[in-house]
This record gives structure tokens, sequence and C-alpha cells, in this order.
């Protein structure tokens, strides 16, 4: 799971300030957009997120943001970026003091590569996208007691009992959800109402098999441990692939799925290779990352890898490829190169693959493998 950080968003009355500290007045009053500092993508911990205090002024129609210490991650990872990740938008914004109720429609767009509320781009996150009080509401204001007044439900997330607000929806990329009314109960004598937020949701893991050695040079043996594979991140946010499993699926039939035990952390825009062994006398010179083992084993002619996310008690394919021709995909000391990991590469001896250019190689001892592994592919076609 990741929680992601809310940006600035737009109002006509009152002023929902992100960095992900909301501001809220419990009165009618025009405010201005507010610049707030932002983190480059990747520039905080994979498990903190750099949070902003954030103080409005409702008389005198000012907001001031300074970063503040990292929340603390609780049992799931959080990353942010303001504007960058996620934006947060409200409208038809309202106090009546009569109910006492201060309320506001909001909506989540989507700006990771990335879907979010799934774990695989299809299958819906059962918890849905949850917005989350961390902190507040309080008034630091005038006086009196803000509460949540129409809590979608309370959840232990980062601390107790906290109430959200959950969108039941998948968000691809740039995509916005639907809008959903927020109610807070903040009494007359209150002028500002501060809280805390993050948005709590599964994030789709973008990985992409990206090269594949399926034939090393001279080697025999059943393990083949010189053959690999590549990943590449094509999303927006970092993944760990420990606790997701791998397989190949030869014309014998799929063997079973190998678990990835160790930490193997793709950050977004980099590569790792999962090979059958990580001694470059066993490997014929190739940086690997993560030994597979004897978990796999690549036939020349026929067959296929999967990546997938175990998600309760089902598997989710995250990415998979395949190929039956050893003439096109599995040439001896020759590995198949995916032309842009944005493409479709689900077969590796279609047009969207290409043979690594001649130029492209590492060499062991008297043993040249044509090959790209780590590194952006030879034939990468922007």
């Amino acid at each position: 799971m990741t929680f992601l950080r809310l940006p600035t968003p737009e109002r006509s009355c009152a002023r929902i300030v992100a960095a992900s500290m909301l501001l809220l007045a419990a009165a009618c009053g025009d405010q201005h957009p507010v610049e707030v500092q932002r983190p480059t993508v990747g520039s905080v911990p994979e498990t903190a997120l750099q949070a902003f205090d954030c103080t409005a002024n409702i008389r005198a129609a000012a907001v001031n943001c300074a970063p503040a210490a990292p929340a603390g991650s609780g049992s799931r990872n959080i990353l942010g970026g303001q504007n960058s990740l996620l934006k947060l938008t409200s409208s038809n914004v309202s106090y009546n003091p009569g109910t006492q109720i201060f309320q506001f429609d909001v909506t989540v767009q989507n700006l990771l590569n990335e879907a979010m509320g799934t774990p695989d781009g299809t299958v819906p996150d059962p918890d849905g996208i949850r917005v989350f009080f961390h902190a507040g509401p309080a008034v630091t204001s005038g006086t009196g007691t803000a509460t949540v007044a129409n809590a979608d439900g309370v959840a232990d997330i980062t601390g107790t009992q906290q109430p959200y607000f959950r969108y039941n929806q998948i968000l691809p990329r740039n995509a916005v959800s639907s809008a959903k009314t927020w109610q807070l109960s903040v009494p007359p004598s209150a002028g500002t109402v501060a809280f805390k937020m993050y948005i709590e949701t599964d994030v789709q893991y973008l990985l992409v098999i990206n090269e594949v050695l399926a034939n090393p040079v001279g080697l025999v043996s059943t393990e083949q441990p010189a053959e690999y594979f590549e990943v590449y991140n094509a999303g927006t946010l970092s993944v760990n692939m420990k606790g997701l499993v791998i397989a190949d699926s030869a014309a014998s039939g799929r063997r079973p799925y190998h678990l990835v035990a160790n930490s193997l952390k793709v950050a977004p825009g980099a590569y790792v290779t999962l090979g059958g062994s990580t001694n470059p006398a066993s490997n014929l010179g190739a940086t690997i990352d993560y030994s597979y083992g004897g978990s796999f084993s690549l036939a020349n002619s026929l067959d296929a890898i999967k990546i997938a996310r175990v998600y309760g008690t089902d598997t989710l394919t995250l990415d998979r490829t395949q190929y039956a021709s050893a003439a096109t995909s599995a040439q001896e000391g020759i590995s198949r190169e995916l032309r842009n990991p944005a493409l479709d590469n689900s077969n590796m001896d279609g047009s969207n693959w290409a043979t690594t250019a001649v130029t492209a190689t590492y060499t062991y001892g008297s043993t040249t493998t044509r090959g790209t592994p780590k590194a952006q592919n030879s034939t990468y076609t922007p």
C-alpha cells in the first residue's frame, strides 16, 4: 500500500490547502492560491512522507505552510509528492451556522503512471482509496471543538480510530474520481480548523519484462545459470519485488512459482536483473541482482516468463511475455530486447522486440554475449 500526499486544490469560499495538511475556515471569505514547497519525486524515503504544517488566517485570507517532520509509516509504505503524484480538489464549499456543518465536495486525481485503487490495474482494492485524518480536525483560532460529521468509517492506519472518506474506484493515470461531500461539525465561535490528511490505497506495480537471454553461449545444463531476464520499473513509485512470485512456462507446463525472498528494489525508471546465478563465473559476466537458482530453465523453442503478486489466496499477473521461435527469441548468446517499455511486450517473437545490437556486448574470459543487462536496451526506440 502507498500513502500519497495531497496537493493544493482550488475552491470558491474556504480553502483546502494541501501538502498533507488541510485548513478550513468556519466562515466564508475570499482566499488566494498558495505556492507550497514540493519535494522532487523520489527525494523522500520510501517509508516517510515530508509533511507540511499549515496555518490559515481567515480574516487575513492568508495561508502559510512549513515543512514538518515525517509522520511515520504505520503498516504500509508512505510516499509523497505534491501536485506531482496526486491532486485533491474541493468545490461547493459552504457553512451553515444553524446546523454548524462546514461542508465541501472533494475529488481525487491520480498523477502517477500507475493506476491507484488496485494492486494490478484491473482488480479493485477492496478498501478503495481512503483519505484519512492523520491529525485533527482541530480548531486553531477562535473557540470550540471540530469533528468529522459524516466519515465513511474509522480505522487504525497511522493512529487509533482515524476517520476516513472512501472512494471505491480504480483511477488510471490522470483520472479524476467522482466527488464526495465531506462534512465537519464546527461551532460558529471557531475561526480556523486544521487537519492533516493522507491518502491510503493499493497502487499497481508497473513492472515490465524488458530483456531476456534464453540461450547463453555454450551451456547445455538444465539449469542454465547464465540465463537472465531484466525488469524495468515504468512507474512513478519505487517497487520492492520481495514477496512477488515468478515462474516460467515451457511446453511441458508452468514450473512452480518461485518466491522472491530477498529485498529487490526497483527505482522508477531503473532496471534489475534476475538470473540463475550472481557468480560471474557461472553467468558469463552478466550483472545479476537476484538469483532464482534452478527455479527457472528457459527453453529454446517455447517458453514464457511471468511476474505475479500474491493477493489474498490468489495470484495476480503483473507482467508476462512468451516466445515460440528459437531462431528469433532464443539465438545462442544473444538476448532479446523490448524496443520501448511502453510497448506491448507479450510476444517476444513480435516486432515490438528486437535482437540485441552487435555492438552491445559483455565478456567473461573468452566468451562474449550480446546483451544489455541493467542498462537501456541497445535497440531502444523513443
